[in-house]
């Protein structure tokens, strides 16, 4: 009986010292968090769990992920990453739902932490979004993330608990079976059955520590193996943070990008306009000279006339500087200089400027402006660039003894828009002409009746400088009529 006692207390003691390390292995392993995938839904059908190692969905449709803590943490929170980039730093739902992905192979990767920021075992799949699935083939059922190196150590403890449990099971009953013999011999033998039990105690002992070297390699792999898990870890964090500084330099070399091309764009435009309007006085001038040099004038006419040659050519001296000013500066095109100006004298200057122009191509230039217009907030030389290409245009396109002829006025009661129109009868336009009419680079159908060249940048310069003043460009044409050009600018 003392021997059976004995025999319990022995196992009993082995089994507590072989137990407790492994007990305590098992709440230190724990300290980790780690997640699992509960379920993917792909729009209204979950993903077999067998495929979750990696499987195809239908671009378009969104992906549900839901997953929940493998260990005792409760409160965590979440880093969600695809494909390299994080979507979210602090997540804290047990769900996630993907959208918008584009066709290829995709990387889902989610890190657990608590508050303390304990990091956790990572949970990673691929997946693959395509216009269309194809047909399912077999495939070998793989696990999803696969077991954490903790939980490795686990087992292979187990399973060297269950062997050493299988040999004392062994022992006990193979004593059982000789119990008779034993007691028969008792007496002759009981030297020997004590040396037998020594030797057996001896064994088990050699058997417990072998199993505690084996434990203690084991921790020391672990605690390795956690160390480099650690310094990947930080290698990721510090790959994540060059990434995203990278994106961070190419988002501000594309502003960069879009800046200077639309530098370029403004720049093509300032020296088409600037060119445009040098080419409007020359004219001017030479249509002033042909005038002085075809006609019997009067000594008043030729003052006028050396007058209009004089303002002219100031005219495209000060554009000329201007150009040369922004070239040599790098300066973008000046802004409008806004202030209540009166459109009468506009209206009067242009006339003025082009009434040489008109005579030598023998059409009738009339001012029948209303007199008491408002005053408009606006930019006279802008706005007395875009009434002098109205003008010069339908003089251009006018054949002889037809009328051009400005008329002016207020558009409602309310007195809220200026309205200015160049009325002629020339040869009109199509319904093709109009609709492309205000175009950049559109030359249009007619042909000027004095064999002068066209650069289809004069209305295009017209829109510009009347919706920078907030107003309307409009024509109203009809072929074999004539055509009406015309702008409202905003009062107030």
């Amino acid at each position: 009986m003392m021997r059976k006692v004995k025999s319990v207390v022995l196992i009993t003691s082995f089994l507590l010292s072989f137990i407790t390390p492994h007990v305590a292995l098992a709440v230190q392993v724990n300290t980790i968090p780690e997640i699992k995938i509960t379920s993917i839904k792909s729009g209204d059908t979950f993903i077999d769990e067998k495929d979750w190692s990696n499987f195809s969905v239908t671009r378009g449709l969104k992906l549900l992920i839901n997953y929940t803590p493998k260990n005792n943490f409760t409160d965590l929170f979440y880093r969600v990453y695809l494909d390299g980039i994080m979507l979210n730093s602090k997540y804290e739902a047990n769900s996630f739902i993907l959208s918008g992905m584009n066709n290829g192979v995709h990387i889902f990767r989610i890190i657990p932490f608590t508050a303390d920021l304990i990091e956790g075992t990572p949970l990673v799949f691929s997946f693959t979004v395509r216009d269309e699935l194809p047909k399912p083939e077999p495939k070998a059922v793989q696990s999803v993330g696969g077991p954490s190196i903790s939980q490795e150590i686990i087992y292979t403890l187990g399973g060297l608990v269950l062997v050493q449990l299988v040999i004392i099971i062994f022992l006990l009953t193979h004593k059982r079976t000789k119990k008779g013999t034993q007691e028969i011999k008792e007496k002759v033998t009981q030297p020997k059955t004590k040396n037998n039990s020594q030797e057996e105690i001896k064994e088990l002992k050699r058997a417990h520590q072998k199993v505690l070297e084996e434990l203690k390699k084991q921790y020391a792999e672990n605690e390795y193996l956690q160390q480099k898990i650690k310094e990947l870890t930080e290698d990721v964090k510090s790959l994540e943070g060059a990434n995203v500084r990278l994106v961070e330099q190419k988002e501000k070399l594309t502003e960069s990008k879009h800046k200077l091309e639309a530098l370029q764009l403004q720049k093509e435009e300032l020296f088409a306009i600037a060119i445009h309007d040098i080419k409007n006085p020359a004219s001017a001038i030479r249509g002033y000279i042909e005038l002085l040099n075809s006609y019997d004038l009067n000594a008043t006419e030729q003052h006028d006339i050396m007058i209009s040659l004089v303002e002219t050519s100031d005219s495209i001296v000060q554009l000329s500087q201007n150009m040369c000013s922004m070239i040599a500066k790098n300066m973008p095109e000046p802004k409008y200089k806004l202030k209540p100006s009166s459109i009468n004298k506009i209206i009067d200057d242009v006339c003025m400027q082009n009434g040489s122009y008109a005579k030598s191509k023998k059409v009738i230039l009339k001012n029948a402006g209303l007199s008491t217009l408002p005053d408009v907030n606006m930019d006279t030389d802008k706005i007395e660039e875009a009434l002098d290409n109205l003008v010069n245009n339908a003089i251009k396109y006018a054949p002889p003894e037809t009328n051009v002829e400005i008329r002016s006025f207020i558009k409602d009661a309310n007195k809220k828009y200026v309205v200015v129109e160049v009325k002629d009868t020339g040869v009109g336009l199509s319904e093709e002409d109009i609709k492309k009419s205000f175009q950049k680079g559109t030359v249009l159908t007619p042909k000027p009746t004095g064999l002068e060249q066209s650069s289809g940048l004069g209305l295009w310069i017209v829109k510009k400088i009347i919706e920078e003043h907030n107003g309307r460009v409009y024509v109203n044409s009809k072929e074999g009529v004539g055509s009406t050009f015309g702008f409202e600018l905003p009062v107030e």
